[in-house]
């Protein structure tokens, strides 16, 4: 089988899945770039960190490399089309072979993303070519498929997908047997300082834990526009003795700080398109309190059993979840090891290559496809 992933820019969250799909299809995999890998399109690391990969075919301002990438896109059993020029997923549907859009949702904000001219280009091309052709959706967020189908698009045919970020093999026993023992609860907070990921519910919750008593201490990773206001809340607020603004760090530290975190809080709204740290904390042994609304949320947590779900517009939800696992230590200790599970076993690069080139395969012979649990089971 030949593969062709045809996207912006190859990154942390993609490049574990090429990789293996690499090795499946024994060097017949491709990833097309098809911008300059510099600035906010790469995620999780520099350009160089991917550049050695031999799968890769960067076609920016490079005619011969564009036109190698046009071919594979004509005549690859299996393209996957993520964030990338139009004009690639045209020539592909063109062809009549299998394709695969691969999207977050996109009615992030209601209505009124309705009117992007994106989505009127990309929805004009599903309407006027894509009926009775073999082409689905992978959909990076647990809420694709229901936007695609408000549409009228991709009606049973939208199978779940995501971002996918390596999950070391830890002896997660000892892990956690480090964990209990610590003196305090500590609880984890990590991305962009920004209106729509929500940091100011951290200062609330903190101020809940204190005044019932709680010996805690939060560390919140990252920098943006709210950073400088967040400061300022926690001194305003007096809680520099709990609340610790730790700033930006590389990926790898990121990964030894929430090793000894018990407790890891995702407070984002629907903007959220998927929210891969709820994955990078879960595989190093957090229990997740995560907002519902990120798009993530659904597919990785069960209530109860890997964690908790929680909505931000319930105003005691995410105070009561946090305390419930803060006072129930033990079953904390056996959700953050489900959780670990989780990532380690299904929502990791590896498992996502295994059932995409099963999907792929059964879908080229015509079968039918048995898989009903994580990626590639049906959205």
């Amino acid at each position: 089988m030949t593969i062709v992933f045809v996207s912006v820019v190859l990154n942390i969250h993609q490049a574990g899945v090429a990789d293996e799909l690499y090795r499946l299809c024994d060097g017949n995999f491709w990833f097309v770039e098809t911008s300059n890998p510099e600035g906010d399109n790469v995620k999780g690391g520099k350009s160089e960190d991917f550049e050695k990969r031999p799968y890769l075919i960067r076609i920016s301002d490079n005619k011969q490399a564009e036109e190698h990438a046009l071919q594979l896109i004509r005549t690859a059993d299996v393209m996957v089309y993520g964030a990338a020029p139009l004009n690639y997923f045209i020539e592909r549907v063109r062809t009549g072979k299998l394709t695969f859009l691969y999207s977050e949702r996109w009615l992030k904000q209601g209505w009124k993303n309705f009117f992007s001219p994106n989505l009127i280009k990309q929805m004009f091309v599903y309407h006027t070519m894509c009926h009775n052709k073999p082409i689905y959706l992978l959909g990076a967020s647990a809420y694709a498929a229901k936007d695609f189908n408000l549409m009228g698009a991709f009606g049973g045919k939208a199978y779940k997908w995501g971002y996918f970020t390596q999950c070391a093999d830890l002896d997660i026993d000892c892990l956690l047997k480090a964990k209990s023992s610590a003196c305090i609860i500590n609880i984890l907070w990590c991305g962009r300082f920004i209106d729509w990921k929500h940091p100011e519910v951290m200062i609330s919750l903190a101020e809940r834990l204190k005044n019932v008593g709680i010996d805690f201490q939060i560390n919140m990773i990252g920098t943006g526009c709210m950073f400088e206001s967040i400061r300022t809340m926690v001194n305003n607020k007096h809680l520099e003795a709990y609340i610790h603004l730790l700033g930006a760090m590389p990926n790898e530290k990121v990964v030894q700080v929430m090793q000894v975190h018990h407790i890891v809080c995702l407070t984002s709204d629907r903007n959220e398109g998927w929210g891969a740290v709820l994955n990078e904390s879960m595989g190093n042994g957090c229990c997740p309190v995560s907002s519902f609304e990120a798009g993530s949320t659904p597919y990785l947590v069960k209530d109860g059993v890997n964690g908790f779900s929680f909505s931000l517009r319930k105003e005691n939800d995410f105070f009561e979840k946090v305390m419930w696992l803060i006072q129930h230590k033990e079953e904390c200790m056996k959700m953050s090891k489900e959780a670990y599970r989780t990532i380690h076993d299904v929502w990791s690069p590896k498992n996502a290559a295994d059932n995409f080139f099963r999907l792929s395969e059964v879908l080229l012979s015509g079968n039918k496809i048995t898989i009903t649990n994580g990626p590639c089971s049906k959205a």
